[in-house]
Parts: structure tokens; sequence; C-alpha cells
């Protein structure tokens, strides 16, 4: 499967719910989305170096299930690194076993998009607001990464990088303040170039615990 553009969605059909539309540097397009939820797994597989390409609303299925035609939509399509795919639905966990109207509405189109990924033979996973939070500043930073990579342009790139490495070979790890005070970083782009860099997978960030700042330890990932 491969999927570039996205089902056009009107805003009523996700009444109450914020809608974002925002561009992704991975697709170098704009993305339409229509959750805080949504948005935060948007952050997540933009900045996630194993994940090669995504599309928003991807796909509608129809299919006959119970003696009835059936139908849904899925939020996400990812195609990773090693050539996997998968489906996702993107929901929080309160919804997974609650006995309301909504969390009702979510449990059966998951149930359908499980049944229909199943049968042709794709992965599917829920992604909830549990599972994307990594940890107390995670999301924070990865929102503060994607909107600075939007306005960069690595044309440095073949000059800084391979320094970068060659150091963090040598040293193992360094804060970004140390690779800035030793001229290994494009001046004004500092961050923006380790953050390109993470979601190459070339780098790791402590994203997680703390806020992003030039005290962040730099490590090689390879």
């Amino acid at each position: 499967m491969d999927f570039d553009t996205p089902i056009e969605m009107p805003r009523a059909t996700h009444y109450g719910n914020n809608y974002y539309v925002t561009y992704s540097s991975k697709l170098k397009r704009n993305v339409h989305l229509f959750s805080n939820l949504e948005y935060y797994n948007f952050l997540d597989l933009e900045c996630d170096p194993n994940v090669i390409k995504f599309c928003e609303q991807p796909l509608k299925i129809n299919f006959i299930l119970e003696n009835k035609v059936k139908h849904a939509i899925f939020d996400v399509w990812v195609r990773h690194k090693d050539g996997s795919e998968e489906m996702q639905e993107v929901k929080y966990d309160s919804e997974l076993n609650g006995t309301d109207d909504v969390s009702i509405r979510s449990q059966e189109q998951i149930r359908r998009e499980k049944h229909w990924c199943k049968e042709n033979n794709i992965a599917f996973a829920v992604r909830t607001d549990k599972a994307l939070k990594k940890g107390r500043y995670y999301l924070q930073n990865l929102n503060v990464m994607s909107a600075r990579l939007r306005r960069y342009n690595p044309f440095e790139e073949a000059y800084y990088t391979p320094i970068i490495i060659k150091m963090l070979e040598k040293s193992k790890t360094a804060s970004i303040e140390t690779l800035k005070t030793h001229g290994m970083l494009p001046i004004g782009n500092e961050m923006p170039h380790l953050f390109y860099l993470y979601c190459k997978g070339i780098i790791s960030l402590n994203i997680e615990d703390k806020p992003l700042d030039y005290g962040t330890e730099v490590t090689l990932c390879r």
C-alpha cells in the first residue's frame, strides 16, 4: 500500500475537537488533524527516525461484517524504515473501556478496523494518550523540534554532520553547549541542526525527562 493524499474530511464530522493544519517537514506538505491527540500522534511520527512516510485519513473501508455493510476511516497509515506498514487509530485511553456514547462508537470503529486489517494482512495499532506520553516533557519537546524544523534548511549538513559524528565517536556524549562552543554547529541554527540529526536517527537526545536546552546531552546512535 501507498498513500499520499488524505481523504477530505469536513470539520463538522469531528465537532468539538481542535483542528490543526500544520506543515510536515517529512512529507513536504501540510497535514490536517482533527484533535489534540491526532496532533500529538503527528509529532511522534514526524520526529521518529524509524518512520519514513505516513498519511493522515488515508483510507475509507467498506466491507461486509455480520451480514451488514460496515465502513470506517483510519486515522493514519504508516510506513517504517524496515518496510513494514501499519494502520493506526488514535483514541484516548479512557474510550477503550468506557460506556458512554463516544466510547461505544470508538470501540466499534476499532473493532471494524481491526477486522479489516486482519483480513487484509496489515498491522493495526491503537495509539492512545498514555502510549504517546513517553515522559513528562516528551510531547512538549517534540512540538519545539517540529516547529523549528519547519523553518530549517540543512544546506550546511555536509560540513557540520561529519564533525559532530567524529567528536561523539571519541567522547561518546557531549552537551549542546559544548558542541556550540567548539564551533561544531551552524551559527544561528545550532538547535535545528541537532533536531534534524535526531529525526534522521544519527544522534539521540534526552527529550523525555526535561526541557530541551543547551545543557541537553547528545549521543551517537550508531
